[in-house]
């Protein structure tokens, strides 16, 4: 069903919203994509602007897609791109050609599999853009990106942390040995396009999703088994806890459970919220979680992170506070 001819006949997005205010000209803009939903639109107006704060020189073109968005969000997009003098186009998407992909946790939602097909929609645009998700920084040079070799591949993607690596690897019983994190990916849609990476994808729907460890990066790593191209570290840090990112790193990724908006910790989420405040988006001031049963874990990460610091009474507190949410948790 889902072959070259359904993508060129189904109108898969149903609406298009466009602010261009790139008034620079000069150079072709670098292409960004992001896929969300509504309650992500805050994340990624921090990505955006720490892009835009950290690379003043160089012109953009920013391209979210998601189900839906508020007013709310609309203005703040808006204000970006009057701002920065940069382009932001928004595509309402229509649900249906992603009802069968699994879903395993209810944390999760299908617009994540939006970037198994936005290559088809970048195409006409670019030859090259970059994926990045909605839990990250941008901490260097983004030109870096534009370096990259891609060596005939159609995607240049960073490896997962080792451990996962080596568990998801053998669970989706991948030949290569290796597993990427989708989280941030260099893409060559004239690549994507000739191999058909959007139409293998597809075919991973309707599968029982007992086959699957992590959603659509799943679907990613096992289309693409061997197909890869491997970026070093820099490019997309898996940060957690007091990790330490190479000096020229590019992009932080707040990986794990554990967000900046959810609890302020480190120097990085202290970043994070700088590029929330400077955004057009609400600023969150609470140093710690807010106290309902869903951030129970969050409580727990924080208390291993005080303790590990010396900070033995906020430890206890966090340490309170998990196993408390964490009863609540279960009996809501």
């Amino acid at each position: 069903m889902f072959d070259r001819k359904y993508f060129e006949e189904t109108k898969i997005v149903k609406e298009k919203i466009i602010f261009e205010s790139n008034k620079k000209g000069k150079k072709a803009p670098m292409h960004i994509c992001f896929n969300i939903d509504v309650s992500f639109f805050r994340p990624t107006g921090v990505v955006i602007t720490s892009i835009l704060e950290q690379n003043p020189s160089m012109e953009f073109a920013f391209h979210i897609f998601t189900d839906e968005i508020s007013e709310k969000d609309i203005v703040a997009v808006q204000k970006t791109a009057e701002k920065y003098h940069c382009d932001i186009y928004i595509y309402i998407m229509d649900m249906a050609p992603f009802a069968n992909f699994h879903i395993k946790n209810a944390r999760f939602k299908r617009v994540s599999y939006f970037r198994l097909y936005v290559a088809k929609v970048l195409k006409p645009i670019t030859r090259y853009f970059l994926y990045l998700d909605a839990d990250l920084i941008c901490v260097g040079d983004m030109n870096d990106f534009r370096k990259i070799d891609l060596k005939g591949h159609a995607i240049a993607a960073a490896t997962d942390l080792s451990g996962a690596v080596k568990m998801r690897a053998k669970y989706l019983k991948l030949t290569s040995g290796a597993y990427f994190n989708s989280g941030v990916l260099w893409i060559d849609t004239e690549a994507w396009d000739k191999q058909e990476i959007t139409e293998r994808c597809f075919r991973w729907q309707g599968v029982e999703p007992q086959r699957f460890t992590c959603h659509d990066q799943d679907v990613l790593n096992l289309t693409m088994d061997g197909e890869v191209q491997f970026l070093p570290k820099k490019f997309n840090f898996l940060g957690r806890m007091d990790a330490v990112p190479p000096p020229d790193c590019v992009i932080y990724h707040f990986f794990g459970r554990e967000k900046p908006w959810d609890v302020e910790l480190t120097k990085y989420d202290r970043l994070w919220g700088k590029y929330n405040k400077i955004s057009f988006w609400d600023t969150l001031t609470d140093e710690l979680i807010i106290k309902k049963p869903q951030h129970y874990y969050n409580y727990k990460f924080a208390g291993k992170y005080y303790k590990k610091h010396g900070q033995l009474r906020k430890a206890l507190q966090c340490f309170f506070w998990y196993t408390l949410l964490k009863i609540k948790n279960i009996f809501s």
